[in-house]
């Protein structure tokens, strides 16, 4: 894997070992390299965007964590079809992100989608679609 690969898995374990503020700082520094020398729809750029997102909302920068889901869900709407899995977990996140904002009405508007797409494409005991009804 590349360097910025292992980089962003080492700002995933750093947030997961509750180590917030390295992860944070080590993931804006691989976005913005990932900035520079990707496409805006390149996979790895959008995921790197996403754990930042995860990322500052965990640091209690819910702001920062909306406009960059909006960002990300935005491009991912473009490029992905309404039924694909990163998209779904990005606009699953957003809601998160609007819900912890205060931006309820926007977190409803999105999970009922979210819900309402993993209704039709998971089993009705599927556990994500479980998950996201609970």
């Amino acid at each position: 894997p590349s360097r910025l690969a292992s980089q962003h898995e080492l700002a995933g374990a750093y947030r997961a070992n509750g180590q917030v503020k390295e992860a944070v700082a080590l993931l804006e520094q691989v976005v913005a390299i990932r900035k520079r020398v990707l496409a805006e729809d390149h996979p790895s750029r959008l995921a790197s965007q996403h754990e930042l997102a995860i990322a500052y909302r965990a640091n209690g920068q819910v702001k920062e964590a909306v406009a960059l889901l909006e960002q990300v869900v935005a491009i991912k709407a473009k490029t992905l079809a309404g039924d694909h899995p990163s998209r779904l977990a990005s606009q699953h996140e957003l809601a998160g992100a609007y819900r912890a904002n205060g931006q309820v009405k926007k977190a409803v508007a999105l999970l009922e989608q979210v819900v309402a797409i993993k209704a039709k494409t998971l089993a009705e005991d599927h556990p994500e679609r479980l998950a996201l009804q609970h």
